[in-house]
């Protein structure tokens, strides 16, 4: 199966202050290119690249990616699930965080403006999202919506656990656009339909209903987190090549249930929807006149909300 580039296809709009313009992607990157650093985490050897016009100080740029790269071993229980990663970062004009690209668990790049700051980095969420990629093996064209949706469900996640945002900020997000992934007239499930929408948030809202119904079926034994420590462990990374079906076997093995596959054959197989009204009245998050997120700690399904970025 051919490799391919994945390019953060999620909107300027969710990038405040930033400046920076999303050109194409390019190939992979020369490691000779730039005077880089080195760095280990989580098991898995860093090569960071500055390239673009004057960046900035290296021990800058490191920190920002040794904070994410650590979030997502602690999420992975002490693994960075590659050997070894090259990071592109290229200065460009302006402040804050641009487009990034992931290719192949070798090669990710971050454009960045040279005039941002510790904070710009600090509230990044780019880096971790596309170093995420890297975790979990490559698909057929037609399953990309699970490789995008995995690292748009699993990032706020990984920054809530690593305090670099908060709880309130994720669901700030989430609520006003996985409505984006429910199905429309016409959708053939999401193997089937290829639009935004349901390539990024209906893959995310798949791995939401992948994490809140195992957390449910098995008492709050198992969890998404089970799914992606036991693919990345069975050598399914972004060097990998696998289908749909692996992954849900894969899942179901480490969960002891069958809720990944009913889960696929229901969403991806089948244009199932998900009540969002209720399931967000359930879990008693709402969104308040000015966008201010709102928690109602009794509502049924409150202790599971707060548990999908403690446990």
């Amino acid at each position: 199966m051919h490799r391919r580039d994945f390019a953060l296809g999620l909107g300027a709009a969710l990038l405040p202050g930033c400046r920076v313009a999303a050109p194409p992607v390019p190939a992979p990157p020369d490691a000779s290119a730039g005077q880089g650093a080195a760095l280990r985490v989580g098991g898995c050897a860093f090569t960071l690249v500055p390239q673009g016009h004057d960046p900035l100080p290296l021990p800058l740029l490191r920190a920002w990616v040794e904070r994410a790269a650590g979030m997502i071993a602690d999420y992975y229980r002490g693994e960075f699930p590659v050997p070894g990663l090259q990071v592109t970062l290229i200065a460009g004009a302006g402040r804050g965080v641009g487009f990034g690209s992931h290719q192949d668990g070798r090669w990710v790049r971050v454009h960045y403006g040279r005039h941002s700051s510790a904070q710009h980095f600090e509230r990044d969420w780019v880096m971790v999202h596309e170093l995420l990629h890297a975790t979990f093996p490559d698909l057929p064209d037609h399953q990309r919506w699970m490789q995008e949706g995995l690292s748009t469900y699993l990032e706020p996640i990984v920054r809530v656990r690593g305090g670099a945002t908060t709880e309130a900020r994720m669901w700030q997000r989430w609520l006003p656009r996985m409505h984006h992934g429910r199905p429309q007239s016409g959708d053939e499930g999401l193997d089937r339909t290829h639009t935004w929408g349901r390539t990024y948030w209906g893959g995310t809202l798949f791995w939401l209903m992948v994490d809140l119904q195992l957390r449910i079926a098995t008492e709050g034994q198992r969890s998404i987190r089970d799914v992606v420590v036991a693919i990345a462990r069975a050598g399914g990374n972004g060097r990998a090549s696998w289908n749909a079906a692996q992954v849900c076997e894969h899942a179901d093995a480490a969960t002891q249930t069958t809720l990944v596959s009913t889960l696929y054959d229901q969403l991806a197989r089948n244009p199932g929807d998900v009540d969002l009204d209720a399931l967000w009245s359930q879990l008693g998050v709402s969104l308040s006149p000015g966008d201010a997120v709102a928690f109602d700690d009794g509502a049924p399904l409150a202790a599971l909300r707060r548990a999908l970025v403690r446990a």
